[in-house]
């Protein structure tokens, strides 16, 4: 105390607190950081597939009525009701069913990917998985015609023009109806019976279009023209936009529309997880 008295002292005469002299001399210990086993973990990664994602049909529920899980662009099954199980089933041949999707769907991308998990019952050519687009029949009609669509067809016939001596999946894309398409195919008819997964992949940067199954690409094919440009006022999965070929005969478990173009690996990605997956 004697050291610190004239400490006080002055403390005193300056009219301070003779109290914060010992606050002064030891002050209080710093704080330690500590760690909490309640802190919020980091948040998870979002997938690229739920990143681009803007449509997810699944088909579950029953009527008539196919939900849009992701977005908000329902569809209608024409001629025919969903199963309850989460799928939907069509007749095929000229039944009329079919599963009619809201218009302008396609016309407001850019890039894109179309991506599909179905069982195939087999039948006659030019079977649409989808057709996104128009015919001279007009909107909600089939025509002699179509006349600007982006479609995907189970199996093709033979075609001469095209050096094509066998039958086989194709992907199409035209402004101006049928001699106007730019064509990608693949090596051989979509499988029958049996769960297939095929993908449609629009990419403006590389000018390309491409067909993958089973998470395998099969082709990649020029074009060098907008999905802007089809006037898709009749988009339909199991339907074509010309009114001789036959429609749809085999059961659709999920349909997906992505804003962008799906990268290989993103393909396998979704294809292994399968069409109930979460993302």
């Amino acid at each position: 105390m004697a050291k610190t008295a004239p400490l006080l002292m002055l403390l005193g005469v300056l009219g301070c607190d003779p109290n914060v002299v010992d606050a002064v001399r030891d002050p209080p210990p710093m704080p330690v950081p500590t760690t909490s086993s309640s802190a919020e973990p980091p948040p998870a990664s979002v997938s690229p597939l739920e990143i681009s994602l803007i449509h997810r049909y699944s088909f579950d529920g029953d009527g008539t009525k196919v939900r849009d899980s992701k977005g908000a662009a329902p569809g209608e099954v024409m001629g025919a009701t969903l199963s309850g199980a989460g799928h939907v089933t069509l007749a095929g041949e000229p039944s009329g069913q079919y599963v009619n999707l809201p218009d302008d769907l396609v016309s407001g991308l850019g890039d894109a990917t179309f991506e599909v998990w179905l069982t195939w019952d087999g039948g006659d050519p030019w079977q649409r998985i989808f057709d996104f687009g128009n015919s001279s029949g007009g909107e909600d009609a089939q025509g002699r015609t179509g006349t600007s669509y982006l479609f995907l067809a189970t199996v093709s016939t033979p075609d001469e023009g095209r050096m094509l001596s066998s039958s086989v999946l194709r992907l199409a894309y035209s402004q101006k109806g049928v001699g106007d398409e730019d064509v990608c195919n693949g090596p051989a008819p979509l499988p029958s019976g049996v769960l297939t997964h095929v993908a449609v992949v629009i990419e403006r940067a590389s000018k390309t279009m491409s067909l993958y199954q089973d998470g395998v690409l099969l082709n990649a094919c020029f074009l060098d023209r907008p999905l802007s440009a089809i006037d898709d006022v009749n988009n339909w999965l199991g339907r074509s936009n010309y009114v001789a070929d036959a429609d749809f005969s085999g059961t659709y478990e999920e349909f997906r529309i992505y804003g962008a173009a799906l990268t290989a690996s993103e393909i396998a990605d979704s294809f292994a997880a399968g069409p109930d997956a979460g993302l």
